[in-house]
């Protein structure tokens, strides 16, 4: 795992376009505020953080040492000071998810530790990271809670809760299907090569693990570059309807085709050079 550490990163620096105009979209949708009032008043942060910690095997140096030492690369590949808790619970799939806006914590599924190389173990937690030094811990807690407190917006609105909650949840999930892009971009920094982050979403859309040494990523790609030209307003729309059925990580294709677009704009090079110019300017700062 031969990666360098990104001196300095902000998130805006690899924050995907459409991330930030369905945040802004967001946050200016009737009930967000409310909505994270209710958050506070019920205390789901720490609901959620016992539901996890309380179930789940915690990774540390002394249990799955090799996945914790991954786990302090990337945060400081990525220049996340403070390295978040980090649990794994039973589950096939190729999937992970952070929760915890104050304190993150990341949880991945038992078959990220059993499907994947180390390198591809780096993207997908470079993804969570990406999600927490991006601060969308507590809009993705909000989504996960929507259907839970829709009915609690309907009574404060009197009558018109129905139309609201829709819009923010509507809102919500279309936002998150967005900031995975984002993310991913995260996650290519953290292993900082595009094809094990192109093998990483391989998996996660369903390669069967006999397939694992015969499919290669030329095809993958080329599948992805299928979506290059895709009409966005359309996009929005379908994202709409789709994000009802509340699908972890769907779209892993497209998100390939998004994520290779950024590599071949030379935007994902040009961050690698700012670490390159960063360490440079450090070794010249004199000593006194």
């Amino acid at each position: 795992m031969n990666v360098n550490k990104i001196s300095g990163l902000s998130y805006q620096e690899y924050e995907h376009p459409f991330d930030k105009s369905a945040r802004n979209t967001l946050e200016q949708t009737p009930g967000l505020e409310f909505l994270v009032k209710k958050l506070n008043y019920y205390g789901i942060e720490k609901i959620l953080k016992i539901q996890y910690t309380g179930s789940n095997l915690k990774v540390n140096s002394q249990n799955f040492s090799d996945i914790y030492d991954i786990l302090k690369k990337v945060c400081d590949v990525l220049c996340l000071a403070e390295v978040p808790e980090l649990y794994i619970q039973w589950g096939y799939s190729i999937n992970a998810f952070t929760a915890g806006v104050e304190k993150p914590i990341i949880v991945l599924n038992s078959g990220c530790i059993d499907l994947l190389s180390p390198e591809e173990l780096m993207f997908v937690i470079g993804h969570e990271i990406g999600h927490i030094k991006s601060k969308h811990v507590l809009y993705y807690q909000m989504a996960s809670v929507m259907p839970g407190l829709s009915h609690i917006i309907g009574e404060a609105t009197f009558g018109l809760g129905g139309l609201v909650a829709t819009g923010l949840q509507l809102a919500l999930l279309n936002w998150r299907r967005m900031s995975e892009f984002t993310a991913d971009r995260a996650g290519l920094l953290a292993c900082q090569d595009v094809n094990c982050a192109a093998n990483a979403l391989i998996k996660m859309a369903g390669l069967p693990h006999k397939f694992f040494n015969t499919v290669g990523v030329e095809s993958f790609i080329t599948q992805a570059k299928e979506f290059e030209g895709y009409d966005y307003q359309t996009l929005d729309k379908v994202a709409k309807v789709m994000s009802t059925m509340w699908q972890e990580h769907p779209w892993t294709v497209m998100r390939a085709s998004e994520l290779f677009k950024w590599v071949e704009t030379g935007a994902y090079h040009r961050v690698l050079q700012k670490r390159d110019w960063r360490q440079q300017r450090l070794r010249e700062v004199p000593i006194s």
